[in-house]
């Protein structure tokens, strides 16, 4: 397993961000769970070309990168919903969202360790 520092990175800001959002705690500007699974989103997208985003561009079509492309869409449908207000059952509710998305992002993290299982030839 590579880069394991990202995938603590990954889990500590989630958990963080949660913390901070169910709690209603203010940080600088930032407050309430809708503002932190914004927060949250953009961070994600960020760590995911770091983590991800290897996958991708090695093997488009192996298992785990299917997989890591649905949680990538639950990602952004949660992000989404929460930026332009959507009314998406489960995920207009900010602290669902706040938890599916953190729950989304730590497990695309966990998939991008696996980066070692993809074949010889395309693990450069």
């Amino acid at each position: 397993m590579k880069n394991i520092e990202i995938l603590i990175m990954e889990v500590i800001l989630s958990a963080v961000f949660v913390a901070l959002g169910l709690t209603n705690t203010k940080v600088l500007f930032l407050q309430g769970p809708r503002t932190m699974t914004i927060v949250l989103g953009i961070m994600g997208m960020l760590l995911c070309t770091m983590s991800i985003g290897k996958f991708i561009s090695a093997a488009p079509a192996h298992p785990l990168t299917i997989l890591g492309y649905i949680l990538g869409a639950v990602a952004l449908t949660t992000f989404v919903t929460q930026v332009f207000k959507i009314g998406i059952p489960v995920l207009e509710d900010p602290e669902k969202a706040l938890v599916i998305l953190a729950v989304a992002m730590v497990l695309k993290g966990l998939i991008a360790r696996f980066q070692p299982l993809l074949p010889a030839a395309t693990n450069s």
